[in-house]
């Protein structure tokens, strides 16, 4: 069975016949963070002590065929069994899952056969699984279908954008980090006591079964776990113990972000010159000097690579197949270095919308259909040609879809509409970006030849010049004002105001445009 318990010749549990016997556990990482609100809280753990019984860690055959029960106070070998009996429970519950089989054309379960016993159930059964803290235990019930669901969400939002959506969610993995949870449960586990200024300790309890009590000793045991702390550590629900990386992450609940009326307003323009230019004349960008160096070094591997390819006269296909050990290492190094440039992109996201939060009551913002701009081209067939196409301008599009990749326009709206929830005394406001480039946001005059350029404007009527990307910020603002005096007639966001508050522009008459080009 997949759920079939390994154990290995290692010192550290003393058995009758001075038989030494070790578990072997592993667990992938599971964490929540966020940035803005403290979500999470990650600390170093120094050492673990295990007080009390020594707990119990089942059953195990003797070399003569005799069932013996097995003991440990050795805090390695205890924190890798509670990792382990959490990742098998994780898959058991995981095996109920189903997947759709095109060959038998019916959804099948993910595990072959699925394991639908309870926790209880399973305590019964697996004896290494009786002595596991019920926290601990029910911990991946909750978990697993979190990261389920999620996972199944991310998979159809790429196929609606016509991108691999990748495989269906499996199993943990043995080779994983070592790693479970424990909830809190208002204090019934896992619970935090501060030493002194820098150190702290997370104790963990459970207890043996009656039937396995050892003479002299307790039923219940704990687990201290004495960690290093540079902050007070907030209200938490539950503990993430990553046994491998030596790590403790208290994962907390989100906070509504205190701050005070500032009475004032921005209007911001999204863009690829400049990643946000603001009613009040700032330009605020990505840092791409360290995105451009990181891209210089992304395409110096990929170059390498398809030199490797071509050389060996194959398809890309075809090489993967035998692939050699440095091109599966530069694709390592490569993918590594898209993860570092998307961290660096989410961090200032975060600071920077935390600070557009912090500063301004009312937000305003165009809203943009990124999906419909950064669409591929429609092909042009010749028709004096057959089978041939006309120019239909990819090459300038595909340079314009790389800068609105890189610069994750997208993430800016998503991020202010939680953060502004979360303060409640922010407002956020989608307007509509028809023509806000083309109006003069001193007169009102709407006309193409406004527009000398994508960073100069002049209007042709007041002859104002100033930066087209401000020009349209302040437009921006006028037209979330013009929502909230009654003269838009704009509505709410389609979706449940629980998960995005804005309100969405969808006419702006009082700035209608004098022609019909955009």
């Amino acid at each position: 069975m997949f759920f079939t318990v390994f154990w290995v010749g290692m010192p550290g549990i003393s058995m009758p016949g001075g038989t030494t016997l070790f578990f072997v556990p592993f667990l992938s990482h599971y964490a929540h963070s966020d940035i803005i609100v403290i979500m999470s809280q990650k600390v170093v753990i120094e050492r673990v002590q295990i007080r009390g019984a020594a707990p119990y860690l089942g059953m195990s055959a003797t070399p003569d065929g005799q069932q013996v029960p097995l003991y440990s106070t050795n805090p390695d070998i205890v924190m890798r069994w509670l990792c382990d009996g959490w990742r098998c429970r994780y898959n058991q519950l995981r095996s109920r899952r189903t997947k759709w089989d095109k060959n038998l054309g019916m959804s099948i379960p993910l595990g072959g056969k699925p394991d639908m016993r309870s926790d209880r159930q399973v305590r019964l059964e697996c004896s290494w699984f009786a002595a596991i803290p019920a926290m601990v235990l029910q911990s991946p019930n909750r978990i697993e279908n979190t990261d389920w669901w999620s996972a199944n969400k991310r998979r159809k939002t790429l196929k609606k954008k016509h991108r691999n959506p990748g495989m269906t969610p499996r199993f943990k993995k043995r080779r994983d980090d070592l790693y479970f949870v424990c909830w809190h449960n208002k204090g019934s586990n896992a619970n935090y006591r501060q030493l002194n200024r820098h150190h702290g300790e997370v104790i963990i309890t459970g207890q043996n079964p009656g039937a396995y009590r050892l003479d002299g000793q307790p039923c219940r045991y704990s687990i201290h776990i004495r960690v290093r702390v540079s902050q007070p550590i907030r209200d938490y629900t539950s503990v993430g113990v990553n046994w491998t990386r030596r790590t403790l992450v208290f994962v907390n609940d989100p906070l509504p972000i205190r701050r005070e009326r500032t009475g004032a307003m921005v209007g911001l323009d999204r863009g690829c010159a400049h990643t946000l230019a603001t009613s009040d004349n700032r330009f605020i960008d990505l840092p791409k000097d360290r995105l451009n160096h990181i891209d210089k070094e992304i395409r110096r591997r990929q170059k390498a690579q398809a030199r490797r390819i071509a050389m060996s006269g194959e398809t890309v296909k075809q090489y993967r197949r035998h692939a050699s050990r440095t091109y599966e290492r530069t694709g390592r190094e490569i993918s590594r270095l898209y993860a570092k440039a998307h961290r660096i992109i989410d961090d200032w996201q975060h600071k920077t919308t935390s600070m557009l939060v912090h500063d301004y009551d009312l937000i305003v913002l165009e809203d943009l259909n990124l999906q419909g701009m950064s669409r591929k081209a429609k092909a042009k067939p010749d028709p004096d040609r057959p089978g041939a196409y006309l120019h239909n301008g990819q090459s300038a599009k595909r340079g314009l879809n790389h800068a609105l990749r890189s610069a994750g326009l997208a993430g800016i709206v998503e991020k202010l509409e939680y953060k502004t929830r979360l303060t409640g005394r922010n407002r956020l406001i989608l307007v509509n970006p028809a023509y806000t480039s083309q109006t003069c946001s001193k007169c009102g005059h709407c006309a193409k030849e406004n527009r000398e350029s994508q960073a100069d404007f002049e209007c042709r009527q007041c002859h104002a010049r100033m930066n087209a990307d401000l020009n349209a910020a302040n437009n921006i603002l006028k037209r979330g004002l013009n929502h909230l005096l009654g003269l838009d007639e704009a509505g709410h966001a389609e979706t449940e105001s629980a998960v995005q508050p804005a309100y969405r522009g969808k006419d702006a008459s009082a700035m209608t445009c004098e022609t019909s080009t955009r």
